[in-house]
């Protein structure tokens, strides 16, 4: 134990210990640096693996668009919409739409589509359906209802529809067509509208 503690006070022992200080100071930063590189390695790759494509995610999304009176004429909700900033484009990608056309602050038409595009600033929507779904409008209260695979909705109200139409105006008629063009109006009625190829009416339809 003497020995020991002779060891430990001598002079030798304390020119060793303080070497010994800076080695394990030099030894932690070569350590730090090291790990540093292998973190910025590691996020290089995740970086190469996932990049950061720009684009923003919003819940319940939701555009409207007002008149001159700044009262409602439609307003759609997505499920969730998807905006690329890195083009610098207003196109929003949506999820599970549903779009209200409003008449002082009454629901007149609901369209609703699986998916769609929308553009925050011509406001120009374009419903896409899928196997499961098509695009519907539904006036409600028998005012008429339309199916499609698209919907494109532009200014005006004024829509184009492709892909398997039909038009169902109860005790009007039903029509069917590869495409129609026409207009949304207020008191939900689909009218001046025009079906275009492979059509068939029923006339006095329920």
């Amino acid at each position: 134990m003497y020995i020991f503690y002779k060891i430990l006070y001598s002079s030798w022992f304390k020119w060793v210990g303080a070497l010994a200080i800076p080695a394990v100071l030099v030894g932690l930063w070569f350590y730090a640096i090291n790990q540093s590189k292998v973190e910025m390695e590691g996020w290089h790759k995740e970086q190469k693996e996932h990049p950061n494509d720009g684009k923003t995610t919003v819940d319940n999304y939701e555009l409207k668009e007002v008149d001159d009176s700044n009262s409602i004429k439609w307003i759609l909700n997505a499920r969730r919409g998807v905006m690329d900033a890195g083009k610098g484009e207003k196109d929003v990608l949506l999820d599970g739409v549903d779009m209200k056309y409003m008449d002082a602050g009454v629901v007149k038409m609901r369209m609703t589509a699986p998916s769609g595009v929308a553009n925050e600033s011509t406001h120009i929507v374009n419903l896409k359906s899928d196997p499961k779904q098509r695009v519907i409008a539904d006036g409600g209260e028998g005012k008429g209802r339309m199916e499609a695979n698209t919907v494109e909705l532009t200014k005006r109200n004024q829509f184009i529809a492709n892909g398997s139409v039909n038009i169902n105006l109860p005790g009007v008629a039903k029509v069917t067509g590869d495409k129609a063009t026409g207009a949304l109006e207020k008191t939900a009625e689909l009218k001046n509208f025009k079906i275009i190829g492979h059509t068939h009416a029923l006339i006095g339809a329920m």
